[in-house]
């Protein structure tokens, strides 16, 4: 929700310091500079620490960098507190996940998937707000404030029922060290998740316009159909990850994303192509959410320094595929362009068939 309702105010910001897109494009890329570099610290500090208190840590500095980004009266503060934005946000999400692995590991059961379905559950809430906010003329200042309070006190509230974690690194597992083949796997498996997620986010809604031609509708409708499907899926997710186990249900999200797109690409009709952005969601839906059940059992690292590494590596997807696409785009069009999704759907497959141990 915190960065949602950041990312509704991003046009305000860009009028408020009077940036062309250029300067903005410069200002963004602080967030994922900022998330790169707190990724060591994070699995670092959780291990030392644990996940509850640097959980709390992260969520209230999150918070409140949040209404820093809408106060800041500056330029070069905006700078600073978006790289610290990303570093916190990017913290949490480390840190988040190794307690939710605690309680997967207490309950004995996949929970995971549906824990990041909230995100996007928290994701839709906050764009909702920001619409709302933005429709009946509230300031930037207000409304981000109203988010980082509301953020924060609910996550003090909360805090009392978080537990200690109770995935343990074992003797011999290090924080600081080159991840191994298991996890390099893992984390380019994550990579290719992502660049399709990021080509979804920043690619989908220009697609459906060109299919749609001049015939009129909503351009976003297809991206829409690709984030609910991704939500629904993530809240069935771990009932299918009990039901088929980890290996299939890779294998399988591989398959719906290279198949879904295929749909798209090779049939340029509204409903083909929003069903095929709707199966590109589902594939998409519980990849990360399986990397990280698997990386956090890591036999040579600390499960949260294991999360920080697959983390980085699946990062690089989000900060480079969009642009990747973008200029294959310029050159030889954006059908074929996204047709890397496709591949990457099928290498998804194959690493998973070949890589994935049975009950892993």
């Amino acid at each position: 929700m915190i960065f949602s309702s950041w990312a509704a105010r991003i046009p305000a910001i860009k009028d408020k310091f009077s940036l062309n897109e250029a300067e903005l494009g410069a200002l963004l890329f602080m967030l994922p500079l900022g998330s790169i570099t707190a990724l060591p610290f994070a699995g670092w500090s959780v291990h030392r620490f644990g996940s509850k208190g640097i959980t709390l840590i992260s969520i209230i500095g999150y918070a409140l960098l949040l209404y820093c980004l809408a106060a800041g009266q500056q330029l070069i503060f905006l700078y600073i507190t978006l790289f610290l934005f990303g570093f916190f946000g990017d913290a949490l999400n480390i840190s988040m996940n190794t307690q939710g692995l605690s309680v997967e590991h207490e309950l004995n059961k996949p929970i995971l998937s549906s824990l990041h379905a909230m995100w996007s559950f928290g994701a839709l809430v906050g764009a909702v707000a920001g619409g709302w906010t933005l429709k009946n003329n509230m300031s930037t200042e207000q409304h981000l404030l109203i988010i980082g309070i509301a953020s924060m006190v609910f996550s003090l509230v909360i805090y009392s029922w978080m537990i200690k974690d109770s995935v343990h690194g074992e003797q011999g597992q290090k924080i600081f060290a080159w991840p191994d083949k298991a996890l390099m796997l893992l984390g380019l498996i994550c990579f290719c998740t992502a660049l399709c997620e990021g080509a979804m986010a920043d690619w989908s809604s220009l697609y459906y316009r060109q299919v749609l031609g001049d015939h009129g509708g909503v351009s976003t409708t297809g991206y829409t159909a690709f984030t609910f499907a991704m939500a629904g899926g993530r809240f069935l997710g771990d009932r299918l990850i009990t039901s088929f186990g980890h290996k299939k249900m890779l294998m399988a999200n591989g398959l719906f994303i290279a198949a879904g797109l295929s749909l798209a690409l090779l049939w340029q009709v509204s409903l083909s192509v929003i069903i095929g952005f709707a199966l590109v969601g589902l594939g998409v839906s519980s990849v990360i959410p399986i990397v990280y059940m698997i990386a956090g059992r890591s036999k040579t690292m600390a499960p949260s320094a294991a999360l920080a590494a697959v983390s980085t590596i699946g990062f690089t997807g989000f900060l480079f595929g969009p642009p990747v696409i973008g200029f294959i785009a310029h050159e030889t069009g954006l059908r074929i362009a996204l047709s890397v999704v496709v591949f990457l759907g099928l290498l998804i497959f194959i690493l998973s068939g070949k890589g994935i141990r049975k009950g892993q």
